[in-house]
């Protein structure tokens, strides 16, 4: 002992892991929504903004962190940033569309290039950044309708 301290003062306490597996099925997938940027600014902002309207958030930084989150999430709906780092929008949306258990998931482009920039073929609705609380508001409406009560 140091001047009276015992030997655990001024030590981290161990944190232990939260039991990943019950947060992310706390929500059921058709309200879930994955948002796709490497801006944490934006995505925190669309976070919230999703959050707001009833829907939960899942977040990551580029289309590899993103397709790790899609082997345990089934989103409603996915929120993708064109200009990343790692794996780019494009590339995500091209693996998306190669893998038959992710390719009926709803996709929107969120940027803010205009259409020639972003040079994307694919059959996507794009969301311009600043984004639009009401435009994001329709999407979220149009592809993550509350479905029917079912019983259970």
């Amino acid at each position: 002992m140091v001047h009276g301290r015992s030997p655990s003062v001024g030590r981290v306490p161990e944190r232990k892991p939260a039991p990943a597996v019950e947060q992310l099925s706390a929500c059921p997938a058709d309200r879930t929504v994955l948002v796709l940027d490497d801006d944490s600014d934006v995505s925190e902002m669309v976070k919230e903004l999703v959050e707001e309207q009833g829907f939960r958030a899942i977040c990551a930084g580029n289309g590899r962190e993103a397709l790790a989150l899609l082997e345990r999430e089934r989103p409603c709906l996915m929120l993708i940033d064109v200009f990343m780092p790692v794996m780019n929008g494009v590339e995500f949306l091209r693996a998306i569309k190669s893998n038959a258990a992710l390719c009926d998931i709803p996709r929107v482009i969120m940027t803010a290039a205009n259409d020639q920039m972003i040079g994307v073929k694919e059959d996507v609705s794009v969301l311009y950044k600043p984004v639009d609380f009401e435009s994001l508001k329709r999407i979220l409406q149009k592809y993550c309708a509350p479905t029917p009560t079912r019983h259970r």
